[in-house]
């Protein structure tokens, strides 16, 4: 082995803790050896013969010794003109690292409720309020807790005090058990910013410079696999793994990341942020029309998420104006869109007509920080909506309506049948015997929703014709429904009675049809339209997709009056996807405002049909909306909602932007259309630094008269509630939730996960109050090394040789009196 002047001398920097292995000689020079020694052959024998010439009082012995320096002299300058190279190899031992991974996603802003004594007094034990061997478990009373503990800290805080504890002192402590490496994950992983370290700043203050809990998805386990395949160093001796254990977008599993850690031999030590008692709770949708009934029987869905609870019971109750008016426990379920309904009977208030606010709440019951409410203001009605059927005979579409109207308690039902039997007509209500006689009778009788069926144009006759054109006009609603004898056909507009056709949102041909088809028709079915699936009054379900699944299962339809077009300002709600008129679907349910009120037109007389294998629920549900839509308007007068609110889909969802549709009628209930409408947006669950309101612009949608949207950017969870004045205030709340899985739902720690994942891997899991033992429990280990080190030879051997060979060679030559 090499002395160590020798290693010096020869320009060698052996690495800490190392010895020397081996070493070799090797060239790289320009041109090869043998080319070299030839010319040292050469050029030493001139050297050898110059020296033979050279004058002087020398013996031949020294003229050879002198030629001799002067060739080794030459032999040293070629030799390093051929690049001499020592490969040297050393061989010795170092300590593993220790990786510190620190969770930099965004949901360690989240805000814990810490509901037990023990959670409250770790955050005294991060904060450094009580001494780090304090025992959380042996708390038993809040009386213990230092007052100026901070109350529910988000879980970054928590991670910021633990760091900077001045007597747990993290950093200092592993550094004792092998070099650390402070990395921080969220969607990767990457190293702690080296800007401190110029000014020699501590490795915890770089770590806590770097740390900012701002990014917004969390890959644990593919972070903890990313360290162990890295090639840019040894394995580590453990993983110290600072987090939540919110894994929301890993490709690996939580258990693959600790079986490779297992199979590598690297433990995770795990500190778990925040409290495993964690857990959120939000209603999301009260599906209630604007309108209720006295002493009509409302059932109420309710939609809402529960996430963090396994154990306990739900308690939900109703008010209605203050009043409770429902109340169900349930037991606890964790889920993303729950589902239950709370049904009471209306109660009669003080007046006709009263505007109350209806209040869903839902909560974990003895736990009042785990509460969730949601406001719908609704129109309390002590009056009934008065119907007239008017139908020709007893078809299959008035045999099944007539009883449901009949037993809902919201309408007031009368029926006049052209071709009744005279003892049925004159039976007394709810069966007319005859048209009303005169205008003032018709009028006086304040019908709010007239359903014309397959009614001749002459039974009815010109004038009776015009008086329900002008109730119309007037706010009356009004549901014609296509017959294969008389409606539309005896209405047609080049015939006698061919004014009323102005009333009905569709254009037509004359066609009559056999009451009994010889042939059995291809079935089709009724399709809602892209305006129709955002129309309320035909949502056979609480959400979209339900809705669409049902429309899509109903029994279809073997017949429709064929239109040949929409009039202008009209449009399709449900259309038949197998006929066409020109370019478009043709439709089967048509609507136009016509003056002040509204009317529908039905194509085909067979919703009855939707009765089979359901019975009354599709049916019943259908003609109750639509009856109950065109209704209200003359039934509430000047007092009725004149603005409709909806979302696109039916509900709102964090950063996923959406649409949200409003239609405005006047003060004479005729569609707005005004070039935009301004509307003001309030965050109801602003927190004090977050924007609260905004103003957005409802802009008109195409070709729908008093139709408007505005683009939602959906960029904060909470409550919302949209305004608008018409002039009168109108306002909507609704709730933007947070997908599954994202950094910001309130979930609580995922302890059971973190442990798991530490004990697999051989390494242990810690709440602060075991944290003064981590830096312990980890073991140093270290890993034998080679490094290899290639020295060229123009070192300081080199150059002192150099000076030896051409200073001895000047002496000698000096004493022997040569030039």
């Amino acid at each position: 082995m090499m002395s160590d002047w020798l290693i010096q001398l020869l320009g060698i920097e052996a690495p800490e803790n190392t010895r020397l292995r081996s070493a070799e000689l090797a060239f790289r020079g320009p041109m090869p050896w043998w080319l070299a020694v030839l010319a040292l052959v050469i050029v030493g024998s001139m050297i050898f013969w110059l020296y033979r010439l050279e004058k002087g009082t020398m013996g031949r012995p020294r003229r050879a010794f002198m030629a001799l320096v002067r060739v080794a002299l030459l032999a040293l300058l070629l030799l390093l003109l051929f690049r001499p190279t020592l490969l040297a190899e050393f061989e010795g031992q170092r300590q593993r690292g220790v990786v510190l991974l620190v969770d930099n996603s965004q949901s360690l802003m989240q805000q814990d409720r810490r509901l037990i004594e023990a959670d409250k007094m770790r955050v005294a034990i991060a904060k450094g309020l009580v001494p780090i061997t304090t025992r959380p478990i042996d708390v038993k009373t809040v009386a213990v807790i230092p007052s100026e503990t901070p109350i529910d800290p988000a879980r970054a805080d928590m991670v910021r005090w633990i760091l900077g504890n001045r007597d747990l002192k993290l950093l200092e402590s592993l550094e004792k058990r092998g070099p650390v490496r402070p990395m921080l994950f969220g969607y990767a992983v990457r190293g702690v910013g080296d800007e401190g370290a110029k000014e020699k700043t501590s490795l915890t203050d770089r770590l806590l410079t770097s740390f900012r809990a701002d990014e917004a998805s969390t890959r644990l386990a593919d972070a903890v696999i990313d360290i162990l395949q890295r090639k840019d160093g040894d394995l580590p001796t453990a993983i110290v793994v600072i987090t939540d254990g919110q894994d929301n977008a890993s490709k690996y599993t939580v258990q693959e990341a600790a079986d490779e850690c297992a199979r590598l031999k690297v433990p995770l030590y795990v500190y778990g942020v925040g409290t495993a008692e964690g857990g959120s709770l939000a209603i999301k949708e009260i599906g209630v029309p604007d309108t209720i009934f006295v002493e009509d029987t409302l059932t109420v869905p309710l939609r809402w998420r529960l996430r963090g609870f396994k154990k306990g019971r739900l308690e939900v109750t109703l008010t209605l104006g203050g009043k409770q008016v429902a109340q169900r426990e349930l037991a606890v379920q964790p889920g993303e869109d729950l589902r239950d309904a709370l049904e009471f009977i209306v109660p009669k208030g003080q007046d006709q007509e009263e505007k109350l606010d209806l209040v869903a709440k839902i909560g974990v019951k003895g736990n009042p920080m785990f509460q969730s409410n949601l406001t719908r203001k609704v129109s309390v009605v002590d009056r009934r909506i008065k119907v007239l059927v008017i139908e020709n005979g007893p078809r299959f579409e008035y045999k099944f309506l007539q009883p449901a109207l009949l037993r809902d308690r919201r309408v007031e039902p009368s029926f006049l049948l052209m071709q009744a039997d005279k003892e049925v007509a004159n039976s007394g209500p709810p069966f007319l015997p005859q048209f009303p006689e005169t205008r003032e009778k018709f009028f006086g009788a304040k019908y709010n929703v007239i359903v014309l069926g397959d009614v001749a144009a002459e039974e009815l006759g010109e004038e009776h014709l015009s008086w329900i054109q002008e109730w119309v006009a007037r706010r009356g609603g009004l549901i014609a429904v296509a017959g294969r004898q008389n409606m539309p056909a005896t209405y047609d507009p080049r015939g006698k009675f061919g004014k009323f056709s102005e009333v009905l949102p569709v254009e037509f041909e004359k066609h009559k049809f056999a009451i009994e088809a010889d042939v059995r028709t291809q079935e089709y079915p009724p399709t809602l339209s892209e305006l129709g699936q955002r129309t309320e009054m035909l949502a056979l379900a609480e959400t979209p997709e339900e809705n669409l699944k049902i429309w899509r299962a109903l029994p279809g339809f073997h017949w429709q009056y064929p239109v040949t077009k929409l009039r202008p300002g009209a449009v399709s709600l449900i259309d038949n996807p197998r006929a066409k008129m020109g370019d478009q679907l043709m439709p089967l349910l048509a609507t136009q405002y016509y003056g002040e009120g509204q009317v529908l037109f039905m194509g085909s007389d067979e919703t009855w049909r939707w009765r089979y294998n359901t019975q009354d629920k599709h049916f019943v549900r259908f003609w109750g909306q639509i009856i109950y839509q065109l209704g209200l308007p003359s039934l509430l007068g000047d007092t009725a909602s004149r603005a409709q609110f909806g979302l696109q889909n039916g509900e709102a969802t964090l950063n996923k932007q959406g649409s949200i549709y409003v239609r405005l009628v006047d003060s004479d209930f005729r569609p707005r259309k005004d070039s935009e409408i301004e509307a003001t947006l309030e965050h109801l669950d602003a927190k004090s630094a977050q924007e609260r309101t905004r103003k957005i612009k409802l802009l008109p949608l195409p070709g729908r008269e008093g139709e408007y949207s505005a683009l939602l950017a959906h960029d904060q969870p909470g409550r919302w509630e949209m305004r608008v004045n018409n002039p009168e205030p109108a306002a909507f709340q609704f709730l933007v939730g947070l997908p599954a899985h994202h950094e910001l739902e309130e979930t609580g720690m995922a302890e059971k996960s973190l442990r798991a994942m530490a004990e697999l891997s051989g390494g242990k899991f810690y709440r602060e109050e075991d944290l003064q033992h981590l830096a312990r429990d980890v073991e140093p280990r270290k890993v034998e090394f080679t490094r290899r080190q290639e020295i060229i030879l123009w070192n300081p051997l080199a150059l002192l040789i150099f000076v030896a060979l051409i200073t001895l060679e000047w002496v000698m030559r000096k004493f022997a009196n040569l030039s």
